[in-house]
């Protein structure tokens, strides 16, 4: 992307943020409860009963469901869980490319080997 796409993008980030911060403020000086803010996740219809969980801020799906009810009922669940709970439950994936495909010539390996045993007691 464009460096200067990307700067006006941070720059709107950070108006947007100011702006939220700034409601925020008034509604505490004034004494009223601050207003609803919209769920961070939605759900979104695919077609033939299925419906996505789309996450607002990154435009990711995080899972599909079949029937409306228990793609609502996630998308309130995980709405109300704090976001470092929801980061501890990601699966961690290995740190590099690297790392992975050495796992993977590992497990190869050791299967041929075995292959290799019992073929050479046969």
């Amino acid at each position: 992307m464009n460096q200067t796409i990307k700067q006006s993008q941070a720059i709107y980030q950070g108006l947007r943020e100011r702006c939220t911060l700034s409601t925020a403020e008034f509604y505490d000086k004034v004494g009223r409860g601050n207003p609803a803010s919209a769920p961070r996740f939605q759900v979104v219809p695919c077609g033939n009963n299925e419906f996505s969980v789309v996450d607002r801020e990154t435009d990711q799906t995080k899972v599909v469901c079949t029937g409306v009810e228990k793609a609502v009922r996630f998308a309130k669940r995980i709405d109300e869980t704090p976001a470092s709970v929801q980061k501890q439950r990601q699966i961690k994936k290995p740190a590099d490319f690297a790392t992975w495909v050495l796992r993977w010539t590992c497990t190869v390996a050791f299967c041929l080997g075995i292959f290799a045993f019992y073929g050479a007691h046969r």
